[in-house]
């Protein structure tokens, strides 16, 4: 008996420690991995091959990762390629306001700065198939407070993030930190960006139609669908306007012929008294144009050659009609 419980005591030994063995192995193993880099992710050698050709990235339909490399930044992952299918994977809860305003595609892709070791950035480079789509979901996003840069025509920075239009291309870079030391590589990169891609720019020519007394700045912005509610109603551009101590906003659309915008401005009325709106009997010197009194505000809707306009959201119906006046002038002169 005791000769089996010693035989016993030795093999219960030699288990126990072939199993620390192994830990120790795995251990040391993990331990070591932690030192080595994913070449799919920080390899040089993979920046600037097809996306097709880089381990673990999804393959693009079309071309070549748009990323440059600017000197100061290193690539910490892979690109990645997003179309209309599975768009909200990566934008989830706003994908709509891109697919509606003509969304092609999507191509993000992560950096790391070589001045600050805990600064990173994730570049988002929309392909909205024109400079106005473009426009249209940079003016959405706008942020209050944001600083205007000379990057772009449109482009402006918040304290993590930096914004611009560029062609048909939106771009988004979004810092890990919001701090000054996240500037200067967002504009490294986005100097690159412009640099790298020859891209056919065109202004927004619907900001000339706005009157300029009284216009907040960088007030304007484009609606590209289901403007205000009405399905009916899309590419609308808007702008705000100081009148007092309050805002009111004045908007346009350019529709195919004259005879379409009349009809336009007939519908979007009939809309608005559908939904409990009622016209008010003022002189507005503007022909056909109607104004209606809804949800304690006014509105003026009107048509003027090719143009749908009006105006909306004014507190007090003497403003309405004021800044309604101005811009059918300002339509008139055009």
């Amino acid at each position: 008996m005791h000769r089996t419980n010693k035989k016993r005591s030795y093999l219960e030994t030699y288990l126990t420690l072939l199993i620390l063995s192994a830990l120790m192995l795995t251990g040391t193993g993990i331990f070591l991995m932690q030192f080595r880099y994913n070449p799919a992710v920080l390899n040089i050698e993979t920046i600037g091959l097809p996306a097709e050709r880089i381990p673990g990235t999804q393959k693009p339909s079309t071309g070549l990762p748009l990323f440059p490399m600017p000197k100061g930044l290193v690539p910490l992952s892979p690109p990645e390629l997003f179309d209309s299918q599975n768009l909200s994977d990566k934008i989830d809860g706003k994908a709509e306001l891109y697919l509606t305003a003509g969304f092609v595609s999507l191509q993000t892709r992560r950096f790391k700065s070589n001045a600050a070791s805990n600064l990173w950035l994730e570049v988002f480079i929309y392909d909205m198939g024109t400079g106005q789509n473009a426009f249209s979901v940079f003016s959405a996003q706008r942020r209050e407070g944001a600083e205007p840069l000379n990057l772009t025509q449109y482009s402006y920075r918040t304290e993590n993030a930096l914004f611009l239009v560029h062609g048909h291309y939106y771009l988004e870079i979004i810092a890990s930190e919001a701090s000054e030391d996240a500037l200067q590589p967002m504009e490294l990169y986005s100097k690159a960006f412009i640099d790298t891609l020859e891209v056919e720019t065109k202004s927004v020519t619907e900001e000339n139609l706005f009157p300029k007394p009284d216009l907040v700045d960088n007030s304007i912005s484009l609606i590209s669908s289901d403007a205000f509610g009405f399905n009916r109603l899309d590419q609308v551009f808007t702008a705000v306007y100081k009148l007092g101590d309050t805002e009111v906003m004045a908007f346009l659309s350019h529709r195919k012929t004259d005879r379409e915008a009349a009809e336009l401005a007939q519908d979007y009325q009939e809309f608005l008294i559908a939904f409990g709106g009622r016209h008010i009997e003022i002189d507005l010197s503007i022909d056909g144009a109607k104004m209606v009194d809804i949800l304690d505000t006014y509105e003026v809707i009107f048509s003027q050659g090719p143009y749908l306009a009006g105006v909306r959201e004014a507190q007090d119906r003497n403003h309405a009609k004021e800044l309604a006046i101005r811009l059918y002038n300002k339509l008139k002169q055009n």
